[in-house]
């Protein structure tokens, strides 16, 4: 392969939409698209008899949740582990809306992992929304581009001839973006193997190549975004701003900025807000030590997200301190690797860890590499 091969190209989201309108025919309740994973609607969610005979063993509800008629029509399968509690089978709930403005990519990554878990378990998992077209469809294609290394076009393709899905636009867009993040780490994955400078798998890439995948086509940096389900990264105007914190629902508020001539707010300023406050006093300096606080931030991050909490992680520009933090949390209880970690956030939110915090969490991975060849991995919350 050519250093200079010119970049990867997804279809647009007119061509994708008139291959998957072309050629459509009735779909049925539930199909097999992918061995041992099966799209769906919510007939064949709440027919027992069915999934039972089919040997489904995992659930992903797409459709998450109970209608609120006031935040307009939306469409959701209200049934969860309850309503599942004569099977033995595992429930995995996504709150989705099937609008173009809803962003889905928060999801993309633990979804796929969690299929990826299911299946390598010998399960069998069954993704479903409303209808089985939208929702769950760009679930599944997600999955089959981050696990199984399919290209967007080649994962529809392969899904298309056992069942007529069609994302909606906005869904389309998002996995184009994944789409390009992918190629973009195969692309540097090969220049590596050409450049015979890729190490071991368990090696971590380098400085370089990191400072790469993190700058290349950024685009402008919203006040907030969710970068994993229910965890935020923002800046400072968010982190002062109380009616946004709590309009997002923010249960618990991680300042990677904290002291007294940085982002000074802590609990005094939050004392009408029910939220828990966690203070890392860093600064965005490349000679700024913020291991230590890697894992009880990402203790904080993971103890908040199992209590249903919502976190919202920031700094001063959201940027840096707040992006390094995160990362940390993905990579110690989440097992991302640097990299998909950083693709993961960056489908969402252009991060850029100073290059002294790169170094620091390339260390955290080395740490990380040994001791899963040393123990066996453990629950996040034990980690000390």
């Amino acid at each position: 392969m050519s250093l200079r091969d010119p970049p990867y190209e997804p279809p647009s989201v007119s061509e994708l939409q008139e291959f998957l309108l072309a050629d459509r025919r009735p779909t049925g309740h539930v199909n097999q698209v992918w061995p041992n994973l099966y799209i769906g609607n919510e007939v064949a969610a709440r027919d027992k008899g069915t999934l039972h005979s089919l040997g489904i063993t995992h659930i992903v509800n797409a459709a998450h949740g109970s209608p609120n008629p006031g935040h307009g029509l939306y469409f959701y399968v209200n049934t969860g582990p309850r309503f599942y509690r004569d099977m033995a089978v595992d429930y995995y709930g996504v709150e989705a809306d099937d609008a173009m403005d809803f962003i889905l990519s928060p999801f993309f990554y633990p979804t796929a992992r969690y299929i990826r878990a299911a299946l390598a378990m010998g399960g069998r998992v069954f993704v479903h929304c409303l209808m089985g077209v939208s929702r769950s469809a760009t679930l599944v294609l997600a999955f089959l581009m981050i696990v199984e290394g399919l290209r967007l076009q080649e994962a529809v393709a392969a899904v298309r001839p056992h069942r007529d899905i069609c994302p909606n636009p906005g869904f389309l867009q998002q996995l184009r973006s994944l789409d390009m993040s992918l190629e973009r780490e195969r692309r540097r994955r090969r220049q590596a193997q050409t450049l015979s400078h890729l190490a071991q798998q368990e090696e971590t890439a380098s400085l370089t190549e990191l400072r790469n995948i993190l700058w290349t086509n950024r685009k402008p940096v919203a006040p907030v975004n969710q970068v994993w389900p229910n965890l935020y990264v923002g800046d400072e105007s968010v982190a002062r701003d109380k009616i946004t914190l709590s309009s997002l629902g923010i249960t618990h508020i991680l300042n990677a900025a904290a002291g007294q001539h940085r982002i000074n707010t802590g609990l005094q300023f939050y004392r009408d807000l029910k939220v828990e406050y966690h203070a890392v006093e860093a600064a965005d300096h490349p000679e700024f030590n913020l291991q230590p606080f890697f894992r009880s931030a990402a203790q904080f991050i993971d103890n908040a997200l199992k209590k249903n909490g919502k976190v919202f992680v920031h700094c001063a520009m959201g940027v840096s301190r707040s992006g390094a933090l995160v990362l940390a949390y993905l990579m110690i209880c989440q097992g991302l690797s640097l990299v998909e970690a950083i693709t993961a956030v960056r489908l969402n939110r252009d991060i850029g860890p100073n290059s002294g915090f790169l170094e620091q969490l390339r260390q955290l991975e080395l740490s990380l590499n040994t001791q899963s060849r040393q123990i066996p991995e453990e629950d996040c919350t034990n980690t000390s």
